[in-house]
């Protein structure tokens, strides 16, 4: 396959530009076998019931005070033989209609990304029955949300395993066993000056080092393979995908909005994750919050664009229509119809 060079994320391509309106998803398709090899004794691979590589994510809009959790990979150890390039929790962050408001934009309303892998224990649990639960959770929400897995049909079997992974994150002493790297994007637009020290929110394929290094001589292919032209190993990595428009099923989506809502304002209870206390319906439920959500969010904005008139910008045009389409899906054809 054809390899390029790495390109610097600070300089802008306009036909990559993500304007505002516009839809995005966040994913992950590759993961160095680096990561574990090179820190294996960091993590304490293998040592202290230690046999599980993990890599969680944490990302928000904004200045969020809480980002959101999600696990993006689990496996044994002696799986990390090579690079993983089939990722069961791709899915980082989906986002719909971004950057409403021109007018209040500010630096701050930024996409933070982290990413944190290390080595960990299940206690009383079992690696299937962990991974078996969070594969649920993505089939039912489009990613992995440790907070949902107590009510998945694996839930009081994974239930020590995903507590274990996620306190690994979140509690400080432990952070010396972590190995973290993370980045930031602001929203701009085509026509706007660069901003020196910022990287633009675009699309693209972006490799995220867990060290330090110089992008020339970096190579990557297709699959998300960096290599170095003089042929020595790479810095441990991941490859980082932004695309276009919302890759999730439209179910998905709205279970996906409403499980980010409750990860976000810690609406369920217990540290970290809760034990559920009625499992039976309860994603059923959260499609039916994330409708709820939806809804209410759609016809704000429907109004919102519809006040703006002539001045849309070709973006918010098409956001118009969409959101009208929505409308039309969840209230009946006679609401909610945009002007000419």
């Amino acid at each position: 396959m054809q390899a390029g060079p790495l390109l610097d994320p600070y300089d802008k391509d306009l036909a990559a530009i993500i304007e505002p309106a516009e839809d995005f998803t966040i994913s992950i398709n590759y993961i160095s076998s680096q990561l574990f090899h090179r820190y294996k004794s960091l993590y304490k691979a293998g040592e202290f019931d230690n046999d599980y590589f993990a890599l969680l994510s944490q990302s928000g809009i904004g200045d969020t005070e809480k980002p959101v959790l999600k696990v993006q990979y689990l496996c044994a150890n002696g799986e990390m033989q090579d690079d993983k390039e089939t990722i069961w929790g791709e899915n980082i962050a989906v986002v719909e209609d971004f950057l409403k408001n021109m007018n209040r934009r500010q630096a701050s309303e930024r996409i933070y990304l982290s990413f944190c892998s290390f080595c960990q224990g299940l206690g009383n649990s079992r690696l299937d029955d962990v991974t078996g639960a969070l594969k649920e959770v993505v089939s039912f929400v489009g990613a992995a949300f440790p907070s949902l897995v107590p009510f998945t049909s694996f839930g009081r079997f994974a239930f020590d395993g995903v507590n274990n992974i996620v306190n690994k994150v979140l509690e400080p002493r432990m952070q010396s066993e972590v190995k973290r790297t993370d980045f930031a994007f602001y929203p701009t637009s085509r026509d706007e000056a660069d901003r020196i020290g910022e990287a633009p929110l675009q699309t693209g394929a972006y490799a995220f080092f867990f060290e330090p290094v110089e992008l020339e001589n970096h190579w990557m292919d297709k699959r998300g393979c960096i290599t170095k032209a003089n042929g020595e190993p790479t810095m441990p990595y991941i490859v980082v995908n932004i695309k276009k428009g919302i890759h999730l099923a439209a179910g998905q989506v709205e279970k996906n909005l409403a499980a980010e809502v409750l990860e976000t304002y810690g609406s369920l209870s217990g540290s970290p994750v809760s034990t559920p206390k009625n499992q039976a319906g309860y994603f059923q439920a959260l499609e039916e919050l994330g409708k709820s959500i939806r809804l209410a969010s759609k016809v704000e904005r429907y109004f919102d664009l519809r006040s703006k008139g002539a001045s849309l910008s070709p973006a918010e045009a098409t956001q118009l229509q969409k959101v009208a389409a929505t409308l039309e899906e969840m209230l009946g054809e006679h609401f909610f119809r945009p002007t000419p």
